[in-house]
């Protein structure tokens, strides 16, 4: 069946997280955002390893998937040069009287005070200055270039393709889908340590990749 984000595979993914042994670990992220308690959930279950943090960001990432972003460690916080980045303030769906309401309404307050701090806490600046910035446009906050970002002190580096510190644009898709590229040549180089894909690291396909391919196909 399609992939679901479901309680209990949050719960089984940061249970991962923390089980992680490693010295270094990359977080690719590429999302247009989601539950912002998830995210912080996320966001604190990274920052509790005892390991190097790297957060890579690539094409949207948006909303709740920047704060996961903000794990990282000092000056490791990149971010593609095509990619775009969007903070905004929280929203909910709410239903009530005008008590409930007003509950509602203090709550994401209180959540969009609880971002700011974060990007601040990350960036060195003042939580004022990212709460300006998520209540732009009426509270749907601002799309960011890498550039743009950058100056507002949410990433640390920007990496052209031709740049890349690490694998080819292709090898880290790959990596993404878990799949095996086949290897360039017959050298074999052994790493320090084990490279985990951590995403897919359970089975050999993503389940996500597989079913858009799928829905690809038409008659010919």
């Amino acid at each position: 069946g399609d992939a679901v984000a479901t309680y209990q595979e949050l719960k089984e993914r940061l249970e991962q997280i923390e089980a992680i042994e490693a010295p270094m670990v990359v977080v690719n992220i590429c999302s247009v955002g989601g539950d912002v308690a998830d995210a912080l959930l996320i966001y604190e279950a990274l920052r509790s390893l005892d390991a190097h943090i790297t957060t890579r960001c690539y094409g949207y990432t948006a909303s709740a998937a920047t704060i996961i972003a903000q794990a990282a460690n000092e000056g490791c916080r990149e971010i593609a040069s095509s990619a775009l980045y969007l903070i905004h303030n929280s929203s909910c769906v709410a239903e009530g009287n005008a008590a409930d309401l007003q509950l509602h309404a203090e709550l994401l307050s209180k959540t969009d005070e609880r971002i700011a701090a974060i990007y601040a806490a990350s960036s060195g600046r003042d939580a004022a200055f990212y709460a300006e910035l998520m209540a732009r446009n009426g509270g749907n906050g601002i799309w960011l270039s890498p550039e743009q970002a950058l100056e507002a002190g949410l990433v640390d580096v920007v990496v052209a393709p031709d740049t890349a510190p690490s694998a080819s644009l292709l090898e880290r898709i790959a990596s993404w889908l878990g799949l095996k590229r086949k290897a360039e040549t017959t050298a074999q180089v052994t790493p320090p340590v084990d490279d985990i894909n951590f995403r897919h690291r359970d089975f050999g396909y993503s389940t996500i990749a597989l079913t858009e391919g799928q829905n690809g196909v038409r008659a010919t």
